[in-house]
């Protein structure tokens, strides 16, 4: 499901062999998750979810806000602008836009495009189907258009949070950080839960990985003090120290996790210090390195 960290909507992604998901990012300061994919031969189709700040509760109210943007900005290589609407095939209906945007100074190559919007007051829900083959595809970009049925009132859970976290971990840890937190912010109030400590350590890193060393500290922090026999929380606490050069906080906390190594969750390992790229960063430091190598490591 692409959902926002921030209010309800969604938007259930395609699956089946003729889809191929090519990108998953969050755009406008964290606040736009938009999925791309591939859709057999010669069209891309992205979707997207996003907050209604047009001021209308409706579908044009949505499409005025995300396509008014596009056209200023490429006013000059846009032609056959279209507005209307279609049906989809449960009924709901669409604002729809198409227009056609040159690819090449000589106009002799362009691009179809078709969008359709649903919205209400709270959430826009969009589809955008591109293709640069001749119009033998604005039949197949219809039936793509029509098979559309965003869920507007849909309240995400912990776990449509966390999943789409871990995607966008692996590329953009710093855009990952907003959808851990909502994930924990969705669980219940259990400390030591597995899903909530796992959580918690990913959003540790994902801020940290981005820069945000004050987030990802109090964070830590704030889960040594929920969660005080856990001993991941405390190696990433260490981490911060470590990012920070202090030496001094980054052997008091790693001493404090091997100490509760025996806590680790079934299945899981204390990570190994001497192989880990925040903890490296103090390696210059020859007591506290010597300190690092009489961790116990496997």
């Amino acid at each position: 499901m692409l959902v926002t960290w921030f209010g309800p909507g969604a938007i259930a992604l395609p699956e089946g062999q003729d889809w191929k998901a090519e990108m998953l990012t969050v755009y406008d300061n964290v606040t736009r998750p938009v999925a791309q994919f591939s859709k057999g031969a010669g069209l891309t189709v992205s979707f997207s979810v996003f907050e209604n700040l047009s001021g209308k509760p409706s579908a044009e109210g949505c499409r005025e806000d995300a396509i008014s943007p596009i056209l200023k900005h490429d006013a000059k290589v846009i032609s056959k602008r279209i507005d209307g609407e279609v049906k989809t095939t449960t009924g709901e209906t669409l604002a729809t836009t198409s227009y056609l945007l040159t690819l090449d100074p000589t106009g002799s190559h362009f691009s179809h495009n078709l969008f359709g919007f649903a919205g209400n007051a709270k959430t826009c829900a969009e589809i955008h189907i591109s293709s640069v083959t001749e119009t033998s595809a604005e039949g197949r970009m219809e039936a793509v258009l029509t098979d559309f049925h965003p869920d507007l009132t849909y309240q995400p859970n912990a776990g449509d949070y966390f999943r789409l976290a871990s995607v966008l971990f692996k590329n953009s840890p710093g855009l990952a950080a907003s959808y851990y937190k909502a994930s924990l912010d969705a669980m219940p109030d259990d400390a030591s839960s597995t899903a909530r400590r796992v959580t918690t350590d990913q959003l540790v890193m994902a801020l940290g990985m981005s820069g945000d060393f004050k987030d990802s500290r109090a964070v830590a922090e704030n889960a040594i003090a929920t969660d005080p026999d856990y001993p991941i929380n405390y190696y990433n606490l260490a981490c911060v120290d470590a990012e920070q050069e202090d030496a001094t906080g980054a052997k008091m906390h790693l001493k404090q996790a091997f100490d509760r190594r025996a806590n680790v969750l079934k299945g899981e390992s204390m990570p190994d210090p001497t192989k880990d790229d925040s903890i490296l960063k103090l390696k210059k430091n020859e007591p506290f390195w010597a300190f690092v190598l009489t961790l116990p490591r496997k």
